[in-house]
């Protein structure tokens, strides 16, 4: 990761940021075996005459996951194709779950229900900054999900969007949803949603369930106060709570979970100020020695190793002004 400049003052709501930033790319294992599992599927049509087919993948490990399904089709002309869709949510975190759905012509035909195409373990941590407020009860005459979302951490958070999965009185899963993005929420910002099921199954409607948030952009930015951001990089197949920076000890802080009952590794990454820049890694308040960090002169790399259950992560000396 290079970064060229650090802080950027009186930063705009979409951030300009005024550096370079080369994306790392995690390696990641693809399965040979897949740690998921495919139900709730079912195939209806749209009032338009269009065929979909809707379900479910559940991640059955304590790693998150990025998963792309398929399905078997025939067209028209008696030929066959597979088409290929993600979850409607990027990743799927340990032991959650994310619908899908795949709309065809209505000269088509699905030839079979959907399959797991590839699925990936990605070290993307879970930031819990933003909270959800809804009623799984299917509101009004248009059975819709309504509800809010609030930004309760200090990042700015872009592309967010909310699915769900819509089932009947007996709790049959009848249709998949998912909002358009909300482009920006701001921190401490609550933005109101609502989402429409299917109209060919509307009158079936009557209560949704594994409303989850998909957020599409990665959070890469810190507010450290006074219109100044941060730059940082973070690693870790965990969830990431309370995530902020201290100015009086020049210090990052944040709960963090490994979703690994053994525990799991964590690389995180800032800009370097300068040749004798110190930092330190504290865990639940006492000096972490078991740590990794290096220096490139433009970047410094953090690499810990978090014990099971939840811990609190100090890091200091991170703009080097004490």
């Amino acid at each position: 990761m290079n970064f060229s400049i650090i802080f950027s003052k009186n930063m705009t709501p979409y951030l300009t940021l005024l550096f370079s930033l080369i994306f790392i790319i995690v390696p990641v294992e693809i399965y040979g075996e897949f740690p998921i599992s495919i139900v709730d599927q079912k195939i209806f049509k749209s009032f338009s005459g269009d065929w979909n087919l809707i379900g479910v993948v559940q991640n059955n490990v304590a790693t998150p996951l990025e998963v792309k399904v398929g399905v078997n089709i025939t067209k028209p002309t008696n030929t066959s194709s597979i088409l290929t869709n993600n979850t409607f949510s990027n990743v799927i975190h340990a032991y959650t779950a994310a619908p899908f759905k795949f709309t065809i012509n209505s000269n088509e035909l699905f030839n079979g229900l959907a399959y797991p195409i590839e699925t990936k373990k990605v070290a993307k941590p879970f930031f819990m900054d933003l909270t959800q407020k809804y009623s799984n009860l299917a509101t009004g005459n248009e059975k819709a999900l309504v509800g809010t979302i609030k930004n309760t951490g200090p990042n700015i958070i872009k592309n967010v969007s909310v699915y769900a999965s819509v089932h009947s009185i007996n709790g049959t899963q009848i249709d998949s949803v998912k909002s358009t993005a909300i482009p920006v929420i701001y921190p401490d910002e609550e933005i109101g949603y609502k989402i429409f099921p299917d109209s060919a199954i509307k009158d079936g409607v009557y209560f949704y369930s594994c409303a989850g948030l998909d957020v599409n952009a990665p959070i890469s930015t810190l507010n450290i106060g006074n219109g100044e951001y941060l730059v940082f990089n973070l690693e870790s197949v965990s969830a990431i709570s309370n995530f902020r920076y201290e100015n009086s000890s020049d210090s990052i802080i944040f709960e963090i979970k490994p979703y690994n009952p053994l525990g799991g590794p964590t690389i995180f990454q800032v800009p370097q100020i300068s040749s004798n820049q110190k930092i330190d890694i504290f865990l639940d308040g006492k000096q972490y020695e078991n740590k990794i960090i290096t220096m490139d002169g433009k970047t410094i790399s953090m690499n810990i190793f978090i014990p099971k259950d939840k811990h609190e992560v100090k890091i200091s000396g991170i703009r080097n002004h004490l």
